[in-house]
């Protein structure tokens, strides 16, 4: 049952149980909800019964309290199941011929009848002899062994129907033995009334055992299976009346049995979804007929995946779990073909086989190539294909590669696998929306399919989308459909929805840190906080909270523990959160910070291990420490000192961890140049990797302070473009400031979870609303041959040798001690300028000349003076001009 598209589904569909639920509850309340839903399950195991019994009690509600003898036959099972628990204003459905409440298993169009009403108003069991025992013509219900016709009151007894069928197929050339007969005969009809209509049949028309099976019942038809299996003579299989074949007859057509094929093609009727004429696979709530296409790709017929979560045609296993054709996987079971134990078809019976036996009973010889291979496709005339040669290979019409074809085009040019999807002619109408697009599956676009799937998931057990949740519907929604169909169909992402769908308060930052850890959770959160539904906060910072009481846990002695808990939070949370209140954190300080607990925990350990403690260890000991181990552990100093100067331990001296991150420079003395001739000129690099390869080796910028640009600190003026890395604009030349332009105007970012444009980062990353990181814009660089440190090294010590250190930190941000020391490193004569400049701060400075009253020149000017020194015979453009 589905709806037609563009239609909304009414609710019987979509939610069966509540509308069976809502009726039983209203026709008699006093029935605990849980025994109803119990018993519907019971009565209705499939949701076609589901929605047969809901469509039936939301028309007429009235069928469950009237006892009128209308509606399906699961009214009157539903009521059955439930009077013995507890209802008592249901009434059960009187005979519309006799009026008695009995079971109602025959009907006559809309009524429902008992047995014996249903065949007398259908005119059965008409056939009136005279009985052999009393002489009354009456009607028969058997034949004795002398074959005359018995009635009601004088039945033939049942060894003797048994006795009379095998003398009947003893007369037809069975040779099996007696016994062995009449023990198959009474296996394969167990009951009397089966074996008094066979015996019945046999004797009106026994040619039904040489060939004419087709006109007997179903029980004639398994006695003669059961007869073939086990090679008795004399007996003929019957072929099937309209095909001629030899298959199972399992379906009933103009009185005859025939097989499924020939069943099918007589209910074939034209489509009411695309109009086209196929066999019946379901029917509209009107009752117009729908082909399998059309079913299954109706909404209201797909379910969420157990699996991937994809709401899609599912089948369920054996816990009632629905898995869709993707996820679904057979039982094990020995295959009955290859002996192997894997997943199988018909794992549950006694011929199971595997997928792979299964494609092998298909092959045949290609009609192209001549290899035995599963059949494909078919030429005009029939002959086999296999999959290689149904597709063929021909150059494509779009990209001219000779690949295996597709689809074509309207005027039949080929179309290779990666042009078809783009070409308009596998473009169809979606049929919730009507855009003109390629569909992602069941007739909807990719946008519906990703809203409709994200909405289901978000969907509590009530069956209701509760209102917190709508702004993070809307957030999620704004993203790539492509992106977020493929995130919701991690199994993470999956999980995380499902439980804020079964929460019950609104989405807040608390919320998200109790879900359960994964890399979904960083991109659910980065979408929310980008579309407003979660405030901004430094993630860093909060990482770093949340890492710290995880991480003490692993400390056994609880006074170790509360020192390094204060160390952690008194020293190191303090400082981070100080320098969060100025900008936002980087990878780096988290990770420092880490680092020094983990050497903290990790000398606590190495002391009790020598049978010592913080409070007790000597010099010797943490000499002892340093020594067996690498160079890194003298980053305890910053814990060692914190615990000594508040009597955790003794004072002891422990060196200054160095580094040699600032002696890294680029091997050549011109290569600084090269590398930014390459970058201002190169058109095949991306224009992100080339604006930030220059503010590196022009400007000696950290990759971490280069990722947090935002477009505010690009500004255009008279004079050209100025960008804001310190206390003073610097002036940016072109072709650099045309570069930044550019970025400026086509940067965009990677985000697959709630995308946004209304952000202000010049190197968007992949979360939405966030910047792209340090590490990746670092490795980005590495790729085009640019190591970062060394670059940056190389740059401020040539501008160190040639500006002021308090020109260098005001235009380039860095800290005057940090300018100071790379000036001092270059040999700059200057070193009393700062101090000069700070005597000259109330001078102003000439508009004739640009110089001030005492001869000095403005920052700004030194800046340009020396990057154009600095160009010595390049032809690179200055990184400063105009200012």
């Amino acid at each position: 049952m589905t709806t037609r598209s563009g239609e909304a589904p009414p609710r019987f569909l979509t939610d069966p149980h509540a509308v069976i639920a809502e009726a039983v509850g209203a026709a008699d309340p006093g029935i605990a909800p849980e025994t109803v839903a119990r018993e519907v399950v019971r009565v209705a195991d499939t949701r076609a019964k589901q929605r047969r019994l809901a469509q039936a009690l939301s028309e007429d509600p009235g069928l469950l309290s009237s006892g009128r003898p209308e509606g399906p036959r699961l009214v009157e099972d539903l009521i059955r199941a439930l009077l013995p628990r507890g209802a008592n204003k249901l009434v059960l459905p009187r005979c519309a011929g006799c009026g008695q409440q009995r079971r109602l298993s025959r009907t006559d169009g809309t009524r429902r009848m008992c047995s014996y009403c249903g065949a007398k108003a259908a005119g059965e069991g008409q056939l009136r002899l005279p009985c052999g025992v009393c002489g009354k013509s009456l009607k028969v219900v058997g034949w004795d062994s002398g074959g005359r016709p018995r009635c009601q009151r004088h039945p033939p007894g049942q060894q003797g129907e048994v006795a009379e069928i095998c003398v009947i197929l003893h007369k037809a050339g069975v040779d099996l033995v007696a016994t062995a007969l009449k023990d198959l005969v009474a296996q394969v009809l167990p009951l009397h009334s089966q074996q008094r209509g066979v015996l019945v049949e046999l004797i009106r028309r026994p040619e039904l055992l040489t060939g004419e099976g087709a006109h007997g019942s179903p029980r004639v038809i398994a006695l003669i299976d059961a007869l073939l299996a086990q090679e008795a003579q004399g007996i003929t299989a019957p072929a099937c009346p309209f095909c001629h074949r030899l298959v199972k007859l399992k379906y009933h057509r103009d009185k005859l049995r025939c097989c499924r094929s020939c069943y099918d093609e007589a209910r074939m009727e034209s489509c009411s979804g695309c109009e086209r004429p196929a066999r019946v696979n379901g029917r509209t709530p009107e009752g117009g007929p729908l082909c399998c296409s059309c079913v299954r790709r109706d909404p209201v017929n797909h379910e969420l995946c157990a699996g991937c979560g994809r709401l899609a045609p599912s089948r369920h296993d054996t816990e009632d779990k629905p898995w869709c054709r993707r996820c679904w996987r057979d039982p094990l079971a020995v295959c009955s073909v290859c002996g192997i134990l894997k997943p199988c078809h018909f794992g549950d019976t006694d011929t199971p086989r595997c997928p792979s036996c299964t494609a092998r009973r298909n092959t045949a010889p290609c009609s192209l190539c001549g290899n035995d291979r599963v059949v494909w496709a078919r030429t005009a005339d029939g002959g086999p294909l296999c999959e290689r040669c149904s597709r063929g290979r021909e150059p494509c019409s779009q990209c001219s590669r000779t690949r295996e074809v597709y689809g074509r085009t309207p005027g039949g040019g080929a179309l290779c696998k990666v042009c078809y999807p783009k070409h308009p002619i596998s473009f169809r109408e979606c049929s919730q929306c009507g855009s003109h697009e390629r569909l992602h599956h069941h007739g909807i676009c990719p946008a519906c399919a990703a809203t409709r799937q994200l909405r289901t998931l978000l969907t509590g057990p009530d069956g209701i989308l509760r209102p917190p949740l709508e702004q993070v519907a809307a957030a999620l929604a704004a993203s790539p459909p492509s992106s977020l169909l493929l995130w919701l169909g991690r199994p993470s992402a999956h999980q995380l929805l499902g439980i804020l769908a079964s929460g019950t308060g609104p989405v807040t930052h608390a919320v998200i840190d109790k879900l359960p850890r994964s890399k979904s959770i960083f991109y659910l959160r980065a979408a929310l906080v980008a579309h407003d539904v979660l405030p901004a906060r430094d993630e860093y910072l909060a990482t770093f909270e949340h890492w710290l009481p995880r991480a003490l846990e692993e400390i056994p002695d609880p006074e170790e523990r509360v020192i390094v808990k204060r160390y952690g939070t008194w020293f190191h949370l303090r400082n981070l959160r100080r320098r969060a209140r100025r900008r936002p954190l980087t990878q780096g300080q988290l990770t420092t910070a880490r680092h020094d607990i983990r050497a903290a925990m990790r000398l606590l350990n190495w002391l009790h291990e020598h049978g010592t403690s913080l409070a007790t260890c000597t010099q010797a000991d943490i000499d002892v420490w340093l020594s067996s181990g690498n160079r890194g552990r003298v980053i305890i100093r910053n814990f060692m000192i914190w615990c000594s100067a508040r009597g955790y331990c003794q004072p002891l001296e422990i060196p200054v961890h160095t580094t040699s991150r600032g002696q890294e420079m680029l091997p050549e003395a011109d290569q600084r140049w090269t590398i930014s001739r390459r970058l201002l000129t190169d058109t095949s690099l991306d224009t992100a990797d080339r604006v930030a390869g220059c503010l590196v080796v022009l400007y000696g910028q950290l990759i971490s302070r280069i990722a947090g640009l935002t477009t505010d600190q690009v500004n255009e003026t008279p004079d050209g473009m100025t960008l804001a890395l310190g206390s003073e604009p610097l002036a940016i030349p072109e072709p650099l400031a045309g570069l930044i332009r550019e970025l400026v105007r086509t940067r965009r970012g990677y985000a697959a979870l709630g995308h946004t444009d209304a952000h202000r980062w010049l190197f968007p990353g992949a979360r939405a609303g966030r910047p792209m990181s340090a590490q990746h814009l670092g490795t980005r660089l590495n790729r085009i041959g640019l190591r970062g440190r060394a670059g940056r090294n190389s740059a401020l010590l040539d501008l160190a040798a040639e500006l002021p250190a308090v020109v260098l930190s005001n235009l380039l941000g860095i800290h005057v001690e940090t300018a100071t020391a790379w000036a001092t490193e270059a040999g700059n004569t200057r070193p009393a300028y700062a101090a000069e400049l700070a005597r000259r701060h109330g001078h102003r400075t000439s508009p004739e000349t640009g110089e001030s009253k005492n001869g000095s020149v403005p920052r700004h000017r030194d800046m340009t003076d020396a990057t154009e020194g600095s160009r010595r015979r390049d032809d690179v453009p200055s990184p400063t001009q105009g200012r």
